[in-house]
């Protein structure tokens, strides 16, 4: 046409290179599906991190937000694990008593926990629990040690004499600390227990202990010594002897006048028993010595110038009690001295009147 004409291209902005959204962690795993955004040159766009479970952005990008251009943009959101929820460890006993203050074990989720049970003074742990060791996730959890008490340290119980001589095998008692233990003396042939511990009854504690049970002998039975003639006849008041069992005796022979010993018993010494004893000490009546009656005569001399005198004579002393028949004898006797003294008295008047 001979009208002036104008052409008149109309632009839009041409789309811009798309932006890539990515979601990794610290080692460059995606955790998630990445986006794509789109827009026209030098549009802005704007991107968000997702929200994953068990993770957290640790580090938003710098071009998290800008503008399309013409070439491709990578916007990286870099995840690390989000922390767990706490796991608690508690120790109690097995009424579910806290023994010792709980600790709290923290960390990211999915890491490993390692639990330990406490050293608790007097106990000792009776449950391990299943859960003591493992991962952290977004829940709470609690680790329960369950302790009994400890085994207390041995109680020794002794059975010994007064010098310290074991009489019998020593028992060993056994039980957790604080527990009560209670000792007995044993029953020994022979002894007496002479002394009772204090401790014989007690309580397990982390120290060996020793309940020590002394013993005395045990009276034993009397031992009875007569003194007897050949019939049996008591001579004199027996004797007891008394002492403790085992112990020695010794039984001595009684002077008694007018008897002389005969036989020393074989158990004049030995030891004392469980049973009574008798020691028998016999006797025999003592014979008269010649010669020592010869000792006992006693010379009388007689005067001759006087009728009463006369010529040795001995009378023989009265040593012992007369037997029967001796009374005879000595009637005799004197008879002859009596006959004597006569003779003599007419033996010196017919002397004079010559």
């Amino acid at each position: 046409t001979n009208a002036n004409q104008t052409v008149t291209y109309v632009y839009e902005k041409a789309d811009g290179a798309p932006v890539t959204v990515k979601y990794v962690d610290g080692d460059g795993n995606e955790l998630a599906t990445s986006d794509t955004l789109n827009g026209k040159i030098d549009a802005p766009y704007q991107s968000t991190a997702k929200s994953i479970t068990g993770w957290a952005v640790k580090t938003t990008p710098a071009n998290a937000n800008g503008v399309f251009t013409n070439a491709n943009q990578t916007v990286t959101y870099v995840y690390e694990k989000a922390d767990g929820a706490p796991v608690t460890v508690k120790y109690v006993d097995e009424d579910g008593n806290e023994l010792a203050t709980s600790d709290t074990l923290n960390g990211k989720i999915d890491a490993p926990y390692q639990s330990t049970a406490k050293s608790i003074t007097g106990w000792a742990v009776k449950t391990t629990p299943a859960n003591a060791n493992g991962v952290f996730t977004n829940a709470n959890q609690t680790v329960t040690y369950i302790y009994e008490k400890a085994s207390g340290a041995p109680v020794t119980v002794k059975y010994v004499d007064e010098d310290g001589n074991e009489l019998a095998t020593a028992d060993t008692l056994n039980g957790k600390i604080d527990a009560p233990y209670q000792s007995t003396a044993k029953s020994l042939s022979g002894w007496a227990v002479k002394t009772t511990p204090a401790n014989a009854t007690g309580v397990f504690t982390d120290t060996n202990q020793t309940v020590t049970y002394v013993y005395e002998r045990v009276d034993g039975a009397p031992v009875t010594v007569k003194y007897v003639d050949g019939d049996g006849n008591e001579l004199a008041t027996p004797d007891t002897l008394n002492g403790k069992l085992d112990t020695s005796y010794a039984a001595t022979a009684k002077n008694l006048s007018g008897w002389k010993l005969t036989a020393t018993p074989a158990n004049a010494t030995g030891v004392f028993t469980t049973d009574a004893q008798t020691v028998t000490f016999v006797y025999a009546k003592q014979e008269d010595d010649p010669k020592k009656e010869d000792k006992d005569k006693t010379t009388i001399k007689i005067n001759e110038n006087k009728p009463k005198a006369s010529k040795p004579t001995t009378i023989k002393k009265q040593t012992k009690l007369p037997k029967t028949g001796d009374n005879q004898q000595e009637s005799i006797l004197f008879g002859l001295i009596g006959t004597c003294f006569v003779l003599l008295g007419i033996y010196s008047i017919s002397k004079k009147n010559s």
